[in-house]
């Protein structure tokens, strides 16, 4: 796994953890339909871990069914996650935000030609103005 995956690996994380404190998944009795979700939820994140090349296609997809589903919590999924898994969750940002996202690559793959490291979350910080 690539540094820049390991840390969307850790955003899908952060985001399942926030959607499990969340209602309606603390009640004691949430439907058939919201377990589904928190299920393919860790299904999504072990088959990123794994390698899976599917979970590319799957991951786009989640992201769009949580938008839909939960527009209430979709503040908890990290950006950077619409811009990793790309396709139609890139409907859910704006174009300056798309554009930073751009640069950020830019930045990224550039140091990779250069065989340099590079350090995603700084530079994002940098990128996005909040350092």
């Amino acid at each position: 796994m690539t540094p820049y995956q390991f840390h969307h690996l850790n955003f899908l994380k952060i985001a399942y953890n926030n959607f499990i404190r969340q209602e309606p998944f603390t009640l004691d009795d949430i439907t058939a339909e919201e377990e589904q979700f928190i299920l393919d939820f860790q299904q999504l994140i072990h088959d990123f871990e794994s390698g899976s090349e599917q979970a590319y296609e799957d991951g786009e997809m989640f992201i769009e069914r949580a938008f839909r589903m939960y527009p209430q919590l979709a503040h908890l999924i990290a950006r950077d996650l619409l811009w990793f898994f790309g396709g139609s969750c890139l409907h859910n940002m704006p174009d300056d935000e798309i554009e930073k996202f751009q640069r950020l690559d830019e930045l990224r793959f550039a140091a990779e030609e250069r065989g340099e490291a590079f350090d995603y979350i700084n530079t994002r910080a940098s990128v996005f103005g909040q350092n």
